[in-house]
């Protein structure tokens, strides 16, 4: 008998992190959902367990605050009693790309408590509940012919950007993504060798709300400020990425495929930073 499989999902409400619970939910894993955003969270939920038949509470969580993610990951063992899958895609970012003259402290601050220090104790809250729990053994197919991959007790994946790996200016964003890459790179030398595996997603332009919202119809495919924009002459596939796209990639990183990846920063960007940084 398969065990059902539990994946918490931070900032689910729109954007990629909708997008993970969907794909997720396509695999019928139960979903723990969590956003700021409490009316988008709540009907994201509600609409992911109505298409796709799987169960999806939500619970209105700010990562920002400790007591809060401790509540997150205690809550969502209410389905199972286990946290096999965390998605950690809540974020924040700021308007401004060319200076840093305009970014106050309090604003650097805020960033930072999201990207940066709200990653690090979801991935630390996570893990620890995952080292409670009796590893879980892998299946894929085909199976290896001669071995067996050892269980397994959780996996994690940390949602970055390429600006984790380069610089795009945003002077807040970026440094807070470049400190995320550390917090992966330890919590896989933490925990791996307990049987948990942290991995980061890199995603470069993306089409979500939150690009929209920032940079108008330059993230909108199909306007003239997109089919002229700058932007997708950088990109080798001439096009921003999907949050479904990316969705896919998280999805991997967390199933018993990607059984051996752990430690890795994957970039999923169209082909811009390989190839032109």
């Amino acid at each position: 008998m398969k065990h059902e499989l539990v994946a918490l999902v931070t900032g689910a409400a729109n954007g990629i992190g909708k997008a993970v619970a969907r794909k997720l939910a396509s695999r019928k894993i139960s979903l723990f959902l969590t956003d700021i955003n409490k009316e988008q969270g709540a009907n994201a939920a509600k609409e992911i367990s109505q298409t796709y038949g799987v169960r999806a509470e939500f619970l209105c969580t700010d990562v920002s605050k400790e007591t809060e993610i401790q509540r997150m990951v205690a809550e969502s063992l209410s389905l199972t009693g286990r946290l096999d899958y965390a998605a950690n895609c809540a974020g924040i970012c700021e308007t401004v790309a060319t200076e840093e003259r305009s970014i106050t402290t309090d604003w650097f601050d805020k960033v930072y408590s999201i990207n940066t220090r709200g990653l690090w104790l979801c991935q630390k809250y996570e893990a620890e509940q995952m080292l409670r729990q009796t590893p879980r053994p892998i299946d894929f197919s085909p199976r290896p012919e001669k071995h067996s991959v050892p269980p397994q007790r959780g996996a994690i994946t940390n949602v970055i950007s390429i600006s984790g790996l380069v610089s795009l200016g945003l002077a807040a964003y970026t440094p807070s993504k470049h400190a995320a890459t550390g917090i992966t790179k330890n919590g896989a030398k933490f925990y791996g060798p307990s049987g948990i595996r942290v991995n980061a997603s890199c995603p470069g332009w993306t089409v979500t709300p939150m690009t929209e919202r920032h940079m108008g119809n330059i993230a909108v495919p199909g306007t003239p400020e997109y089919d002229r924009s700058s932007i997708n002459e950088k990109i080798a596939c001439r096009r921003f990425g999907l949050a479904e796209e990316q969705a896919n990639l998280i999805s991997f990183l967390l199933s018993d495929e990607s059984s051996y990846m752990n430690g890795a920063l994957v970039v999923n960007d169209g082909g811009y930073y390989n190839i032109d940084n």
